[in-house]
């Protein structure tokens, strides 16, 4: 039976703290329509000890990163739940022009092999809201969120802050058969979030006389990543010197179709399914780059990760 989601405004307006209102805000629209935050900033390359020199080396911009994450709250009627349903695609370009890559080149062994985005069908989360009380649900257990939602305020901004550790097998959560060359086959890295508004964009947030805020709040979300060098590099992490870091910056839009028009352009022509975000939640863990890459560049071959290295090539 498909699940019936509605507004999730009537939620919103139950919670009591004006921080954790604002909270909600950080994660979508309460009008339920969609909302973006347009992802700009740059793929570094840290190698311990410099152990590769000029060839391939510490601290090289080795991409940039420009997309977006496409995102919707809804309400399961009935039971207090709040999903938060998203997709995301972001595109690798050349550091010097811009230009988004399809193909890169290893300097490790001089080949060429296909650069595909950064695409993930479904990135959802879901909350809850009971007794006035905002939860996080994570599998079967709920976790009041507490001062989670309560912000920092330095000078006039206020400040969110998310340090999550990302630390999973990919056998036993997706179940994948394919090591990807992660050292002890599991993949382990950092995501790391702060969110900031102005202090006077809150207060107007919040003074809304009872009603649904219409679109987005105005957030700047800095976004670090560290991470073992994505599938299409064909760098095994367990046999590497180094890794990734993802250092970008985004901002909330509020709908598709105030993007760029190079970027909507290049979404409608190629990805469309991106234009929108999702409708319902999905039974399936989050994608990843690496699921993501298992399901459109490995699974259709039934071939592993070490034989696509192997084998392709531009």
């Amino acid at each position: 039976m498909t699940q019936i989601l509605t507004s999730p405004g009537a939620l919103f307006a139950s919670l009591p703290d004006p921080d954790a209102r604002l909270f909600v805000q950080l994660l979508g629209r309460p009008d339920g329509r969609d909302m973006l935050y347009r992802i700009s900033g740059k793929v570094l390359n840290h190698v311990r000890g410099n152990a590769y020199g000029d060839a391939f080396p510490h601290g090289a911009t080795l991409f940039g990163v420009e997309g977006f994450n496409i995102r919707r709250l809804a309400a399961d009627p009935g039971t207090g739940d709040l999903h938060l349903l998203s997709r995301e695609i972001v595109f690798y370009t050349d550091p010097k022009t811009g230009t988004p890559l399809t193909s890169w080149t290893n300097p490790l062994d001089g080949r060429t092999r296909p650069l595909p985005p950064i695409a993930n069908d479904h990135v959802d989360s879901r909350y809850r809201v009971r007794d006035g009380v905002l939860y996080g649900l994570f599998g079967p257990a709920q976790v009041p969120l507490g001062d989670s939602v309560t912000p920092a305020r330095l000078h006039d901004s206020l400040v969110w802050t998310v340090d999550a550790p990302p630390l999973y097998s990919l056998a036993e959560r997706y179940r994948i058969d394919d090591d990807f060359g992660l050292a002890n086959r599991t993949y382990a890295a950092w995501e790391l979030f702060d969110f900031l508004v102005d202090r006077r964009e809150a207060e107007a947030r919040a003074t809304v006389g009872g009603a649904i805020p219409h679109g987005a709040m105005r957030i700047v979300n800095c976004w670090t990543r560290a991470c073992p060098y994505i599938p299409a590099m064909a760098i095994a992490e367990a046999e590497a010197h180094g890794n990734l870091v993802y250092h970008a910056r985004s901002w909330t839009l509020d709908a598709f179709t105030d993007l760029e028009p190079w970027l909507r352009d290049a979404v409608n022509e190629r990805f469309p399914l991106y234009a929108a975000a999702p409708d319902a939640p999905s039974a399936a863990p989050n994608d990843t780059t690496w699921t993501a890459f298992h399901a459109r560049e490995l699974a259709p071959r039934g071939i592993s990760w070490r034989a696509w290295c192997a084998e392709s090539a531009c």
